[in-house]
């Protein structure tokens, strides 16, 4: 019998409880909870009643220490993910650390060197590529079809979808706002589509409008179901906390010639909650939600809306299929999808962003 991974989770608010431990649990063939470690004990012990787990600490490095697990599920706020990650890896685990990988190159940078020093997988839980349609338009993209790829938008935008709960609105503990939160997952997946291409420049943009209101209005569409199967109490929401930006905006050239546009937002006066992602490219474009690949058949002009798996389903699904992945990865059945390059590729085009704002002007990505 194939010898099961056990596994423990740091942080249990929102992502750990709602996201990691479900999807743990759904592969429940090949891989245990132990134990939950949160500086709460009392939210680590009823996310661990919740879920069945045996041990539960309010210290995390006594539990890596005790509990000795073989993966580590990093989902405490951005701000703390280093530190953690790096002593999880020291320690013997495997890591599966939350989005963004660090708020910054360099300290993104050491945690990867510290996994190759010690002989472990550092997996980034950058999900937005773990759906049908993600896979779809990267087949197309392999497979030649959109051509040259010399631009791309996306668009994450919110009419009022700011996280009430946590502590995603303070800059202390999570160094930024939606670019960090939602964008760095929009930029994510449109990169690898593309081929992963060096972001050279960028010029951007940080505004804070409307977080630091008290604007007593529902969160939108996008965000209600957030909190769905959550077992502890969120932390009570303070607007007078909120000191990181609601809406960015980034002009990014790329080493191939080409460029792309980043903007993502919690709060806009928008219609309703906006996403819009495309690729243009010289044989084929591409349009997400829904997926459709656009190109010239003979004469004419043709649209294609690919069938695509659909996946499990519910909310955070893209956890599930990236945990079915990160168990067959260290089984050596398959090959890493979210690679060391590719996330620091695009944590260095988001520190572009953050400086180009702070400057007002364009600011070139620093190389290797």
């Amino acid at each position: 019998m194939t010898k099961k991974f056990r596994v423990a989770i740091i942080g249990t608010g929102m992502i750990g409880s709602t996201a990691h431990a479900p999807a743990y649990k759904a592969a429940a063939k090949d891989v245990e909870i132990v134990a939950t470690a949160d500086i709460l004990p009392d939210r680590a012990k009823q996310v661990a009643a919740g879920f069945d787990v045996p041990a539960w600490y309010g210290d995390w490095e006594k539990m890596l220490a005790e509990v000795q697990p073989d993966i580590v599920s990093v989902c405490t706020p951005n701000c703390y993910h280093k530190p953690i990650t790096i002593a999880a890896l020291k320690a013997g685990a495997h890591v599966l650390c939350e989005k963004p990988i660090a708020p910054g190159y360099k300290d993104a940078k050491e945690m990867f060197d510290t996994a190759e020093a010690v002989g472990r997988e550092l997996f980034i839980t950058q999900t937005a590529r773990f759906n049908g349609a993600s896979f779809a338009a990267k087949s197309y993209a392999e497979k030649g079809l959109l051509g040259d790829m010399y631009y791309a938008e996306t668009a994450t935008i919110r009419r009022r979808g700011i996280p009430k709960w946590g502590v995603f609105h303070i800059k202390e503990h999570n160094a930024g706002g939606p670019v960090y939160d939602i964008g760095v997952h929009a930029l994510d997946m449109l990169i690898w589509v593309m081929g992963n291409p060096k972001i050279t420049a960028v010029s951007g943009q940080t505004v804070l409008k409307f977080g630091n209101k008290d604007e007593h209005l529902t969160t939108s569409l996008s965000d209600s179901g957030a909190y769905e199967g959550l077992l502890i109490e969120p932390r009570p929401y303070d607007y007078r906390e909120f000191d990181v930006e609601d809406f960015a905006s980034g002009y990014m050239r790329l080493e191939n010639g080409g460029s792309l546009v980043l903007r993502t937002s919690w709060a806009a006066n928008v219609q309703q909650d906006a996403g819009s992602t495309f690729i243009l490219g010289t044989e084929g474009g591409l349009m997400f939600n829904p997926l459709r690949y656009i190109a010239n058949q003979g004469d004419y002009m043709a649209d294609t809306i690919p069938q695509v798996p659909t996946g499990p389903g519910g909310g955070f699904s893209g956890h599930r299929l990236y945990v079915e992945h990160v168990i067959r990865v260290l089984r050596g059945q398959e090959e890493k999808i979210v690679k060391r390059e590719q996330v620091l590729n695009v944590i260095r085009g988001l520190d572009a962003l953050y400086a180009s704002a702070e400057l007002g002007h364009e600011v070139k990505v620093a190389a290797d």
